[in-house]
């Protein structure tokens, strides 16, 4: 009976007290983990663009889809509404598109064209 083993707290021990398992399993890297935070940053700056570059009737369809996309990664990974990769690749990409609107209404200075165009013409040649 020295030898026999026993079941204690997930892992496998002798009654000598020996593991034999390795107890250090968590200092392992998680890339799995890594490269899904990634995918979800990616995700949630693609978002806002994705509605925003639709035509306007397909806007509806468009968030619909995005927000398939988010319950997919929720079922096969993790749940995105409480992962702070969601919330800061949300805010990034909605201040990009504002930022990008805003690039368009910038008054523009006078060109030597328009100057030239309101120009009386003097008659010297």
């Amino acid at each position: 009976m020295n030898g026999a083993l026993h079941r204690v707290s997930g892992t496998c021990a002798t009654l000598s007290g020996v593991s034999l398992r390795p107890q250090s399993v968590a200092a392992l890297p998680d890339p799995v983990g890594d490269m899904s935070s990634i995918l979800l940053l990616i995700i949630s700056l693609a978002a806002p663009w994705v509605v925003q570059l639709a035509p306007p009737r397909q806007r509806p369809v468009a968030l619909v889809a995005v927000i398939a996309v988010l319950l997919l990664f929720g079922i096969f990974s993790t749940n995105p509404i409480t992962a702070w990769q969601f919330w800061v690749g949300l805010i990034i990409g909605i201040v990009s598109i504002v930022v990008w609107l805003n690039m368009g209404n910038r008054p523009r200075g006078r060109s030597r064209w328009e100057d030239e165009e309101r120009a009386e013409p003097t008659g010297e040649l």
